[in-house]
């Protein structure tokens, strides 16, 4: 019952957590459609069993974690390398 007073007490607005994820994937991609990021290559251990790959994009401040969908990784001329410095184009979502 606290929590219930505490809550109307804050009026906060409240999301269920597709409503937040939507929205904040809508701002992404509305922002920062195609971007260019430049950044280290890091965990990369080549293709998952789904033929997706899975890494992480960092800098000296922040780290992204990053796919490459199968589809998209079969027409790649050059493979990721691993804490190699990179400037890639992406869209972001």
């Amino acid at each position: 019952m606290a929590d219930r007073i505490a809550q109307t007490a804050t009026n906060l607005v409240e999301y269920t957590v597709s409503e937040l994820a939507f929205a904040l994937k809508r701002t992404v991609e509305d922002n920062f459609g195609l971007v260019k990021l430049r950044g280290e290559i890091s965990g990369f251990k080549g293709r998952h069993a789904s033929g997706h790959c899975y890494f992480t994009l960092k800098d000296e401040h922040a780290c992204i974690e990053a796919v490459i969908w199968k589809s998209t990784f079969q027409r790649l001329k050059l493979l990721p390398i691993p804490t190699s410095r990179n400037i890639k184009s992406s869209s972001m979502s």
